[in-house]
């Protein structure tokens, strides 16, 4: 395992995790850039604005087609080579597609290939990240090295991504894609690095090697039957739902009700991001004073309550301290989240686990997008929000409901690291 250790209060996560936070940020930098440029480029090969949607529809089709199985593939294989491989990957795709932009050669169709490889090898990246790093930092220390991961993540994809990426563009179309390259090129050095055992081991000893099918089957059958877990899969497909109501048409709800132009709205996002850096920050402080199960609960409690005033109100000053004090919500709900999947989660079943999360996610996304569409088509901008405020008010009732359950875990694992430690 990674190499960490602990003196007094202060835990030092170790080598390892400084190496797959290092990977992570390299590869959010380049994911921040792409969001930006990648569409820019789309609108030098064709001008329809359904073409144009159908790059977000492939790319997230190839995340939900591929996700069950890649989560099989993370239990399967050497998580750490899976990591450096899908990021060199990533370098090699984006260094050719540098090659057919400086040869004028990238048509929409191109594009759409891009899209969704894209998709299926930053899911096996994502995936094999979450997955070592179980395994490269202790369980008390997860909730931190999420944290900093997130907050790094957010800084990245919401302050300097985009920009970088929108800059690059205007001084040479190639040049985002070239940066790209060389991004995931040291993420996949960052992980290359990593010194730890990240290899499973499965007592498959006189028996046919199982199929993905049975794989998959044995992994939803653990969640399902696992209190903790099947809550938290549940709560991230009604989060997801709840998020892309209002999320789905956000720019004409800035411009239609509160007045912004593109300027404006960009703005409006930039402060909200400054609630997910909060969030990161008072995450872990939350935990410690609350526990992780009412830390949920106060999550998901502010997030109805943020949307709620946003379905209120037209003043664009509320509007963005709520949707500040939302996403602040986001990022704790996440950690929070994330942090207690993986410590509950056995490490031969972290990926099919994660992978099935996300599956959910995705879903819910999906479904949320199209609602939110519908719902703002007949009921406004507005009463969305208040719809999806009730969602995520459903959710942390869920959770209440469950808090029982989530601090029976909490005590067992704190009784399990003082056995550890006597």
């Amino acid at each position: 395992m990674g190499g960490w250790r602990e003196r007094g209060a202060q835990m030092h996560l170790g080598a390892d995790y400084r190496r797959i936070w290092f990977g992570n940020a390299s590869a959010n930098l380049a994911d921040g850039v792409t969001f930006i440029a990648l569409p820019l480029l789309a609108t030098t090969a064709t001008e329809s604005p359904i073409a144009i949607a159908g790059l977000a529809v492939a790319y997230s089709s190839a995340r939900i087609l591929s996700v069950l199985g890649v989560g099989v593939l993370i239990d399967r294989v050497d998580r750490r080579r899976l990591a450096y491989l899908a990021n060199f990957s990533r370098a090699a795709m984006f260094a050719v597609l540098t090659g057919l932009v400086l040869l004028d050669a990238a048509p929409i169709a191109t594009l759409y290939l891009v899209y969704a490889v894209m998709g299926v090898i930053e899911t096996l990246a994502d995936g094999a990240a979450r997955a070592v790093l179980p395994q490269a930092v202790p369980a008390e220390g997860l909730d931190k090295a999420n944290s900093q991961i997130a907050g790094t993540q957010l800084v990245i994809d919401e302050f300097i991504g985009p920009p970088l990426g929108g800059l690059l563009f205007a001084m040479a179309t190639f040049a985002p894609t070239a940066l790209n390259a060389l991004a995931f090129l040291v993420a996949g050095f960052a992980f290359w690095r990593l010194r730890g055992t990240y290899v499973i081991v499965r007592d498959t000893t006189g028996t046919a090697a199982p199929s993905v099918r049975a794989d998959i089957r044995e992994g939803a059958v653990w969640a399902t039957r696992h209190r903790v877990v099947r809550l938290l899969i549940v709560l991230s497909g009604i989060t997801c739902v709840a998020y892309m109501i209002p999320f789905s048409y956000l720019v004409l709800y800035a411009q239609e009700e509160l007045g912004l132009d593109g300027t404006g709205y960009g703005l409006l996002l930039a402060f909200s991001a400054l609630g997910g850096l909060l969030g990161s920050f008072i995450a872990t402080r939350l935990r410690k004073r609350i526990g992780y199960g009412w830390s949920m609960v106060a999550a998901l409690g502010t997030g109805a309550i943020s949307f709620a005033v946003i379905s209120l109100t037209t003043n664009v000053i509320v509007v963005a301290i709520a949707l500040a004090v939302y996403i602040a919500h986001a990022v704790v709900w996440g950690i929070m989240a994330t942090t207690v999947r993986q410590r509950a989660t056995p490490n031969a079943m972290m990926g099919r686990i994660g992978s099935l999360d996300g599956f959910v996610g995705l879903i819910g996304l999906a479904f949320g997008a199209g609602a939110g569409g519908l719902l703002a088509s007949i009921l406004g901008y507005r009463i969305p929000f208040a719809i999806a405020g009730a969602v995520f008010a459903v959710a942390a009732v869920l959770c209440l409901i469950s808090i029982r359950s989530l601090r029976e875990w909490e005590g067992n694992e704190a009784h399990a690291e003082m056995s550890e430690v006597n």
